[in-house]
């Protein structure tokens, strides 16, 4: 394939053709006008804008496919673009660089990194974000990196680039966060929640060819939700739609982290596995993580898993009953939604065997109304870590190019 340089800014292109392109390894003009239901000469010219700003190139011209443009063969040109996708977990921060084509090319994880909701914080994303760039060369050429998209968790506003959840410092002045990754990166940034932008990564990575409607259920070390209706990301009003971990579920007296009490979160999600396993190891119960909290030290979500992987009972237990509280709450929104597919993900699900899901199905069985349940596959992320960063950038790519 030859590599060329794109000149200035995309011309305009319709949503449907740049996906349908962007969809195929090669392709005939004729491919794409049948697909997107457009006229040929309709895709003729909005291919010639693709091949003029050097996003689009000729392959070859395949014998016995007779004369004329309809006859050449066409690829994306991997190359010619490229977009950065941030993933800021609660353990861990993951950054991934994507070429045109969708292909994660480069990525690495700062496992020793520690979410805290401090500016000191935010500025250490930005200089892993920037020493992740820098990076590149000389392999690649980062003057072409597009979009940077950073995934964080709680509630975000996409389209306004502002985060209620965290970030949210008065010091920014009148700039919105993503304004101010954009500032100070040097590269245009937005933010997403970082349940969509898993969501996104699992949807775009396959089964955007199998299913319109799906859910995707985040748990990690907080629990989120992302709705897919007709192949698009739901939002809601002010982009803070999926908040399923808020939702009051249990008289517990428990305080969560929004302020409130009784959150399904405090009793689903590795925030709450770590309450629990540590009040069970206070008690006297035996665990592999024992030495931990003999240590003085806080289980994280690293060691939640290390203890299912190396299968102790405590955790196994713990975990098994988390499955099927949070069963009860899938089966509610199978009843609700009755979509065509729930998608586990998170760190939860990232473990050698899946304790999680044995309960969960169980108690989706036994809730869900027979008649909403029927046909619904419930999988587990086949991304697994990798889905945030993934989802990142292809939300980087699709905002790069949301006006063509």
């Amino acid at each position: 394939m030859t590599s060329q340089q794109p000149s200035g800014t995309p011309m305009q292109l319709s949503e449907k053709i740049l996906r349908s392109i962007l969809s195929r390894e090669s392709f005939f003009i004729s491919d794409i006008a049948r697909e997107t239901d457009t006229s040929l000469t309709t895709a003729i010219k909005y291919l010639n804008r693709m091949i003029q700003d050097g996003y689009v190139v000729p392959l070859d011209k395949p014998s016995g496919q007779g004369k004329g443009r309809r006859s050449v063969r066409y690829g994306v040109n991997p190359g010619c673009a490229y977009f950065v996708g941030v993933d800021v977990q609660n353990f861990g921060l993951s950054i991934g660089l994507m070429n045109f084509s969708g292909e994660i090319i480069r990525s690495t994880t700062d496992s020793s990194f520690r979410f805290e909701n401090t500016f000191g914080a935010l500025e250490y994303v930005c200089t892993s974000v920037l020493r992740f760039i820098d990076g590149l060369a000389p392999d690649i050429d980062k003057s072409r990196i597009a979009t940077v998209c950073i995934a964080l968790s709680g509630r975000v506003n996409t389209l306004r680039g502002t985060s209620a959840s965290i970030f949210a410092f008065e010091n920014l002045g009148d700039l919105s966060l993503a304004d101010f990754f954009t500032e100070r990166l040097g590269y245009p940034v937005i933010i997403e929640n970082d349940t969509k932008t898993k969501a996104w990564g699992e949807y775009t990575a396959g089964l955007s060819k199998r299913f319109s409607n799906l859910l995707y259920v985040n748990i990690s070390w907080g629990l989120g939700l992302c709705i897919i209706i007709d192949g698009k990301i739901y939002r809601g009003m002010n982009g803070f739609s999926g908040e399923l971990g808020h939702i009051h579920a249990f008289d517990n007296n428990v305080m969560c982290h929004c302020g409130k009490k009784g959150c399904l979160e405090t009793e689903v999600s590795g925030r709450a596995v770590a309450r629990i396993l540590t009040g069970h190891i206070l008690d006297g119960e035996n665990s592999i993580l024992s030495p931990v909290i003999a240590a003085g030290k806080e289980i994280t979500m690293d060691d939640i898993i290390r203890a299912l992987d190396q299968e102790d009972p405590l955790t196994q237990e713990i975990i098994d009953t988390t499955g099927q509280k949070l069963g009860e709450q899938i089966a509610m929104l199978i009843n609700l939604f009755n979509p065509e597919a729930v998608v586990i993900g998170g760190s939860m699900v990232c473990t050698e065997v899946n304790y999680l899901m044995y309960s969960l199905k169980i108690s989706i069985n036994k809730y869900a109304l027979k008649i909403m349940s029927r046909g619904v596959e419930i999988l587990t992320s086949r991304l697994r870590d990798k889905a945030g960063i993934t989802g990142a950038c292809m939300l980087a790519r699709q905002h790069a190019f949301k006006d063509l």
